[in-house]
């Protein structure tokens, strides 16, 4: 059998200075050995394909944020690496809507785009707040994904903002958005496979989370005729490593078709805007 294209949809370009920030936010300070990040050494990039290179990823999905250049930055590092890197715009400031679609806008001309975040536990802005549906219609109407944080995140911040529940308000306002959520959204999966049940355009990812401790309920989803290709795999490496994470996925008691679409199929079909 061939082997899978496996497409990590969140990995981190991290130095040692931005991994500094990252820990330093408040409620965050017990977040590398919650999920057992090592401190970065080394070119960083360098650093990020040599894992992949190692662990059989060809592709992996970047994600600054959208203040700055940030971005533009990413994109730059994406056409150094072709095929190798994609980027994802994080929405850190949704207090400043115009400019974000504005910016938006702009940034979508590149093929390496591949998708919009929405992270409330960084935030603390709810998922379905109206500070959002300007990005939501412009990704819909540009065809842009958007992943959302799910569930009870790790840092120590409200968890209300990215209920699952309030994913709802979202796809029925914009029926066409592509939605991604984030984290795998544990302990809220058995709702979350239904709401997949109930829109087609809702998908899931274990970002952050152990495949090591998939809900079996939801192992039978990805295996299942119908919903193969729902759950999406990815790291977020550093923070949670790679190595651990692509090990564990490949242990998932999946069909070879199943894993397929779990460890890339999916995801280069949704994200890969350069694909095809």
């Amino acid at each position: 059998m061939a082997a899978a294209d496996v497409l990590d949809i969140w990995v981190n370009v991290v130095t040692p200075r931005s991994a500094s920030d990252f820990v330093s936010q408040e409620g965050y300070e017990h977040i590398p050995s919650y999920l057992g990040a090592t401190s970065p050494t080394g070119n960083p990039i360098d650093a990020l394909l040599g894992r992949m290179d190692e662990l059989g990823v060809a592709t992996g999905i970047t994600c600054p944020g959208m203040q700055g250049d940030g971005v533009e930055q990413a994109l730059e590092l994406a056409d150094a690496h072709p095929g190798r890197l994609l980027v994802a715009a994080g929405i850190t400031e949704p207090g400043k809507p115009t400019r974000n679609v504005q910016h938006l806008r702009e940034l979508a001309r590149h093929p390496r785009l591949a998708m919009v975040r929405v992270m409330p536990l960084f935030t603390q802005i709810p998922t379905n707040d109206p500070l959002h549906f300007p990005v939501y219609a412009a990704c819909e109407e540009l065809g842009l994904p958007v992943a959302i944080n799910v569930g009870i995140p790790g840092p120590r911040v409200r968890s209300r903002v990215q209920h699952p529940e309030l994913l709802e308000d979202v796809m029925i306002a914009f029926p066409d958005l592509v939605i991604i959520g984030a984290h795998m959204g544990h302990p809220y999966e058995e709702l979350l496979m239904n709401y997949m049940r109930k829109w087609d355009n809702l998908y899931l990812s274990c970002t952050a989370y152990a495949p090591n401790y998939f809900d079996p309920a939801l192992v039978k989803f990805m295996n299942s005729k119908t919903y193969r290709g729902r759950v999406l795999w990815g790291s977020d490496d550093p923070w949670f490593p790679m190595e651990r994470s692509i090990t564990e996925a490949r242990n998932v008691p999946l069909d070879d078709d199943a894993m397929a679409l779990f460890l890339g199929g999916t995801a280069r079909r949704l994200l890969d805007r350069t694909a095809g």
